[in-house]
């Protein structure tokens, strides 16, 4: 005895020969619309009947006609259908970047530069249906996390060692400057040699030695002629600048730092030194996800459009000295 077709038989193609013949109410016309014999097409309603155990077709009349039982299955097989366009859409706005998650971390600093939120919002704008997740997080912290698939993206100040597998991209450039107390007895000049602060104590961020700005100090007290003594270290800028200001030392801090306005501190250009502080965005070589690609595509054309205006606005100004 033939064993009956069981409900987990049931086939996408199934439902969708029941629709064409739903609409067209002709098994003919069905059959040229999915291009297909017409007993074949007969065949398999009538194997779609035996596996959900009900007529769904009245054939004795002259005129096919759905039965109560069909009548009802069809909106629920067009809602089946339905849901597999969305699914299908849904899965190549996927593929194509347009909807999920992107897990983003920054240093404190990258939000002085204007090139965090220029960056984050234009994405948002383009990308609406992405989640995004921000966090400031410390740089090494950063860099881990992005190595270990935590975090897609992440806002640093090089120069800082890449873990394996780790890449960034430089969004923007900008010049240093130092930020020392009110009453530092240099603090009223315009702009100071760097090499006249070979008596200080710098203070830096809490990084390894040659990594980020303990580099950039570093490195712009040997090219003034001396090797800068570090002292105390600052969590960030904010913190730096409130140590500066109660008398812990001075410190090179990247010249957007100079939005942070506190009693008893003053930003001062420097000469005499040509480091620059460089902000990027790291994350995985070769990440599957196309949010992540489309994210550093951004980050690349934003970077091309922020250098130009730099270089325009130091065009500007030269011209206008030169007046």
């Amino acid at each position: 005895m033939a064993q009956r077709p069981r409900a987990n038989n049931l086939e996408l193609r199934h439902l969708r020969y029941f629709l064409a013949v739903a609409e067209a109410m002709n098994f003919g016309q069905a059959a040229d619309r999915l291009n297909i014999a017409q007993p074949g097409l007969s065949q398999q309603i009538k194997m779609l009947e035996q596996i959900i155990g009900v007529v769904l077709f009245d054939r004795s009349r002259r005129q096919l006609r759905m039965t109560l039982a069909g009548e009802l299955f069809l909106p629920e097989v067009q809602k089946i259908f339905a849901q597999v366009e969305h699914g299908v859409q849904t899965a190549q706005r996927a593929g194509r970047g347009e909807i999920g998650r992107l897990a983003i971390g920054y240093v404190g600093s990258a939000a002085y530069t204007g090139a965090l939120t220029r960056l984050v919002g234009t994405f948002r704008k383009t990308h609406p249906y992405i989640n995004l997740d921000i966090a400031e997080m410390e740089m090494l912290r950063q860099l881990d996390a992005i190595a270990q698939g935590v975090l897609d993206v992440g806002f640093i100040r090089p120069p800082v060692p890449l873990p394996e597998g780790v890449a960034s991209v430089t969004v923007m450039r900008e010049e240093l400057m130092i930020v020392l107390p009110h009453s530092h007895p240099r603090a009223q000049q315009p702009v100071i040699f760097f090499g006249d602060l070979q008596e200080e104590t710098f203070i830096t961020p809490q990084h390894p030695h040659l990594v980020s700005f303990n580099a950039h100090t570093i490195e712009a007290g040997r090219e003034a002629g001396f090797e800068p003594r570090i002292g105390a270290q600052g969590r960030d800028f904010m913190t730096i600048a409130s140590m500066v200001s109660v008398g812990l030392g001075i410190a090179l801090v990247p010249q957007s730092v100079q939005c942070i306005q506190l009693p008893n501190v003053v930003y001062r250009p420097l000469s005499g030194t040509t480091p620059l502080a460089e902000l990027a965005v790291a994350y995985r070589r070769g990440d599957a996800s196309a949010a992540v690609r489309h994210f550093i595509s951004l980050a690349r054309k934003i970077a091309r459009i922020m250098h130009e205006e730099q270089a325009a606005a130091a065009s500007q100004a030269g011209s206008s000295s030169d007046g």
